[in-house]
């Protein structure tokens, strides 16, 4: 869904993160965001990295509720299950339902190029097609081009490098680089951790002024990254 909402893009994650770089995925790691819509809790995103024989397997899941004067506005519910090798994608399978409306992706890597099933038809996409694979920021930030897992659309994309700055965590203050992808109808900000590269945060602008935030879970990371926040009485 490329809409100024931008969910389906945000889920590869959406997308999708422990390392920079799949390939160097050692054990099986699985990542916790907290949802917002500005400062109100949403729902959340899982991610699970599992190394596989000659690649990684990254399996998604996120599940997003936006009540609004006791009526709901907006339901989401996003499986997706995606192989990678060498930076590539070699399949993915997803499952999305948004306000009713079902959505479903499938695709596989070939001798000629990527061939994908979606709402949209069949096509063929080039070789080694990227997702918005948030976890892998070295390889996302190559890509001109990112694939939609919700839709099945091949988004043209710009990045640029904001600089640094700092994210809060919990307790914590993460000293972060940030990061935005921009398209049609598409802005997401990223923070990856100065230490270790860890993916730490997601920010998207929406309508009326409102803005979608991910939240890593202070949890998944070490207690050293980063500075604790004085207490207060």
């Amino acid at each position: 869904m490329q809409t100024r909402f931008a969910f389906g893009a945000t889920l590869v994650l959406l997308s999708t993160f422990a390392s920079t770089a799949p390939a160097s995925v050692e054990s099986p790691r699985q990542l916790h965001f907290d949802v917002f819509l500005d400062e109100r809790p949403i729902g959340y995103q899982r991610v699970a990295l599992t190394p596989m024989q000659g690649g990684l397997r990254v399996e998604i899941e996120a599940a997003f509720d936006v009540t609004l004067l006791r009526l709901k506005a907006f339901e989401y519910d996003h499986r997706n299950v995606e192989q990678w090798r060498g930076g590539c994608l070699q399949s993915i399978e997803s499952s999305t339902e948004q306000n009713g409306k079902p959505y479903h992706v499938s695709g596989s890597a070939g001798s000629d190029g990527f061939s994908i099933s979606s709402n949209l038809g069949r096509q063929s996409l080039p070789d080694c097609v990227g997702t918005f694979s948030y976890w892998d920021k070295d390889e996302l930030l190559k890509r001109s081009k990112l694939l939609n897992s919700q839709t099945g659309e091949y988004v043209a994309v710009g990045m640029r490098a904001l600089g640094r700055g700092t994210t809060l965590l919990g307790d914590r203050k993460i000293p972060v680089e940030r990061y935005v992808i921009e398209g049609k109808g598409l802005e997401i900000t990223l923070a990856y951790a100065v230490d270790g590269g860890e993916w730490v945060a997601l920010d998207s602008p929406l309508w009326a002024g409102w803005t979608l935030r991910y939240r890593r879970s202070a949890t998944d990371l070490p207690r050293t990254l980063g500075a604790a926040l004085p207490q207060t009485n």
